[in-house]
């Protein structure tokens, strides 16, 4: 074991000042970022008083969820490269001729990212429509062959369905419509920008992921391990694991980070995306009606995506986050 007071023991400590400077000026000087904290601290104490709870549980509710969310990107930072590192490998590995093209073509990519959510939030209202969570007529049965293409796909899920009794129709279909709206279309119309995504699956780079990766696959195995488990792990990975990671992270995100020069208003910006694009499903469906609930979910929402985006900005890679995103998920750590 190292001493303090011998070379590598001064090592150890000078790296960990550094990492610990790095995490305050990103995390905790940024006033955005205190603002927020206080926000989602608000939150939660009018969600419990709302519900007959007392202020200190919602006070207590609120420390607690910002603590775990902070600790684990203090972890990821701690076990990361360098930023300057990882900017010299994203280069490399992105060919830099196209890294620079992306960052050149970032700022139209952000606003184009951003329109595309705003498709994407009539496409998550339009399936909340045909399932009778929000009234009105489908949003998209007004776009031709739309409605002809659903009912192919659905027949198209049973057939699946039929043929392997454990996959459920409802399965294929999500899986289907996220790969489409979510991972193919960006994936062509960003690469038409000049975006390249060699890279956004490597494994090189990622251990910063271990710190998380290795309890939750604890987790996972002790209390994740239900009938079909291998399938449902499948399942999460390509919905919603993949789908949001490469949309989320890889697109927008990454939009942000290379078109906006403060890294934290990148990060806030990637994480209100993705939060966004939650909201009809929290407010019409999971809390009924009650905007209080909706908000305090709202706020774990946006912590996770800020999580995300950390992590995804810490390593470069997309691939060790998609598979922790899919192990939590049956058990609700993330």
């Amino acid at each position: 074991m190292l001493a303090i007071g011998d070379p590598g023991g001064l090592r150890v400590v000078a790296y960990i000042k550094e990492k610990n400077k790095i995490f305050f000026q990103e995390l905790l000087y940024p006033r955005h970022f205190r603002i927020l904290i206080i926000i989602y601290i608000t939150l939660k104490i009018t969600s419990n008083l709302f519900y007959g709870d007392s202020y200190f549980i919602g006070i207590k509710n609120g420390i607690v969820g910002i603590l775990v969310y902070w600790l684990g990107m203090y972890t990821i930072n701690l076990a990361s490269e360098s930023n300057d590192d990882l900017q010299k490998r994203r280069m490399v590995t992105g060919n830099k001729k196209n890294y620079k093209q992306e960052a050149a073509a970032a700022k139209r990519g952000l606003l184009i990212s951003l329109l595309y959510t705003l498709f994407l939030l009539i496409f998550v209202v339009d399936s909340l429509q045909r399932i009778n969570i929000i009234t009105g007529h489908p949003l998209f049965s007004y776009v031709p062959g739309y409605d002809s293409f659903l009912s192919f796909l659905e027949q198209l899920s049973l057939n699946i369905s039929n043929a392997f009794d454990f996959i459920s129709s409802y399965q294929v279909e999500n899986i289907i419509l996220a790969g489409l709206f979510y991972v193919l279309i960006p994936y062509v119309l960003f690469r038409l920008l000049g975006y390249t995504f060699k890279g956004q699956f490597f494994l090189r780079g990622s251990q910063a992921a271990l710190p998380i990766f290795v309890p939750v696959v604890i987790l996972f195995i002790k209390n994740g391990l239900e009938e079909n488990w291998v399938w449902n792990l499948v399942y999460t990975v390509f919905y919603p694991a993949l789908s949001e990671a490469f949309f989320h992270r890889g697109i927008v995100y990454r939009s942000a980070a290379s078109a906006v020069k403060n890294p934290s208003t990148a990060l806030v910006m990637g994480a209100a995306v993705y939060c966004m694009l939650y909201f009809p499903y929290l407010y019409f469906w999971i809390c009924a009606g009650s905007i209080n609930l909706c908000l305090s979910k709202m706020g774990d929402v946006f912590l996770h995506g800020l999580l995300m985006a950390y992590a995804y900005r810490k390593t470069g890679t997309l691939l060790p986050w998609i598979l922790i995103h899919a192990l939590s998920n049956p058990i609700n750590f993330l």
